[in-house]
């Protein structure tokens, strides 16, 4: 089995975050379908897609300001659970997406370090209108630094502003994750 084929509950709540997620817009409530929940910095969403399966995850949306006071999406994290048992240990995964702008130079890919320990990261997967994305597994090594963790770094290239890194705040994230819904095996 490809991990492209395991991430595709993930995808699908990536999708639901570009839809519902305009650019202006770097983080609070959808539409009226979509139950928003806020825990400190982090947040988690829920909504029925058109399957009628409820999709939920943690996030966290990041946006800088322009010259007219718009608020632009620089970075959209979040995290679920995948549709699969991508590591055979009897429940399905849990994993982090990140979407970024269009401009992200995608062989570069993207880099996380949490409280400045060890640093892990990803290739971009793809590009659609809405944005970059790439997910990854979040094991129990990850999940215990970030639910201890004060401040992930986010860092990514885009082509013409170069190297960009983003702080996130943690704080909220093991309760915005502990509010998911836990998935059937």
């Amino acid at each position: 089995m490809s991990l492209r084929r395991a991430l595709s509950g993930v995808s699908l709540a990536a999708a639901v975050a570009l839809s519902a997620f305009s650019p202006a817009q770097a983080q609070g409530a959808g539409g009226d379908e979509a139950k928003v929940q806020k825990f400190g910095t982090w947040s988690s969403r829920c909504e029925t897609g058109e399957t009628g399966v409820e999709q939920c995850h943690a996030f966290v949306g990041v946006g800088v300001g322009d010259e007219a006071g718009q608020q632009q999406r620089i970075l959209y994290l979040g995290i679920g659970y995948g549709a699969r048992d991508v590591d055979n240990d009897g429940s399905k995964d849990l994993f982090m997406f990140a979407i970024t702008p269009l401009g992200t130079v995608l062989p570069v890919g993207i880099k996380w370090t949490i409280d400045g320990g060890e640093e892990f990261g990803q290739q971009f997967l793809y590009c659609l209108p809405g944005g970059c994305q790439t997910e990854i597994l979040i094991d129990e090594k990850r999940l215990k630094a970030l639910q201890s963790g004060k401040e992930m770094n986010v860092e990514f290239r885009l082509v013409r502003q170069g190297e960009v890194k983003i702080p996130v705040k943690l704080d909220g994230i093991t309760k915005a994750i502990g509010s998911l819904p836990k998935p059937k095996s």
